[in-house]
């Protein structure tokens, strides 16, 4: 019974990671996640806490010797804490690249061709963008089926609206490998230019990606992106 319930705590933290992000967890709940196990005697909420008492700092600060001598911490825990703590050091230090700047299709589908063209259920999503269609992050709306994924114009839109993006590109992929839209995409697109409009949001394109090819908005079918194709005629920008 006591295992179980070890597990099912261990579980509760990566289905809300999954379900709500990594940013919706307190820093026990992350240490609890990367701690992964527990014991009767030290239960992995317990380790978590013990661990949080040096703060942010201290346990940034930790090292293998310190983290080991806390109670209920074994090796295998110790390293995945420093590992992690690592990435972080590692993550603030890099300097960030030029911006994506996404004025075609050509550009969209290089961007998400090789992560969505290919998968076996479709996947809707929003590019959001600034005034010169510079991409500020990429959000995943909605995991679907075969043949259709549900999707909303409030969800869709609510990150532009939450990250103050003037600029949106729509992209799902289908699974057939026919990029065509369909009649569901068509009338999914007339609702989401309505909504757009209605809330002061430009809708550059949106993007069909399959294996046989891509479909755009704005510029019609199109083949598959090129590789290592980085000179294109930006006189047709959107």
């Amino acid at each position: 019974m006591a295992r179980e319930l070890l597990c099912a705590l261990r579980m509760q933290g990566r289905e809300r990671i999954l379900s709500e992000g990594a940013g919706m967890l307190s820093e026990e709940e992350l240490l609890s996640v990367l701690v992964g196990s527990g014991t009767r005697e030290h239960p992995v909420g317990e380790v978590a806490a013990r661990l949080m008492r040096r703060g942010l700092v201290g346990l940034r600060r930790a090292g293998y010797a310190s983290l080991v001598e806390t109670p209920g911490v074994g090796e295998a825990q110790a390293c995945r804490v420093l590992a992690a703590l690592e990435l972080g050091r590692r993550a603030v230090s890099v300097a960030p690249g030029e911006p994506r700047r996404l004025w075609n299709a050509g550009e969209v589908a290089r961007r998400l061709f090789p992560r969505l063209a290919f998968l076996s259920r479709e996947e809707f999503w929003v590019l959001l963008l600034n005034a010169r269609l510079e991409e500020m992050r990429a959000v995943r709306i909605s995991l679907g089926g075969l043949t259709h994924c549900s999707v909303l114009p409030r969800e869709a839109l609510a990150p532009a609206l939450i990250h103050s993006a003037p600029v949106v590109i729509f992209a799902h992929n289908h699974p057939s490998g026919d990029p065509a839209p369909s009649g569901e995409d068509q009338r999914l697109q007339m609702l989401l230019d309505e909504s757009a409009r209605m809330l002061g949001i430009r809708v550059a394109d949106h993007v069909v990606l399959a294996e046989r090819g891509m479909h755009s908005l704005r510029e019609g079918l199109l083949p598959p992106p090129e590789r290592n194709n980085d000179h294109e005629d930006e006189d047709d920008c959107w």
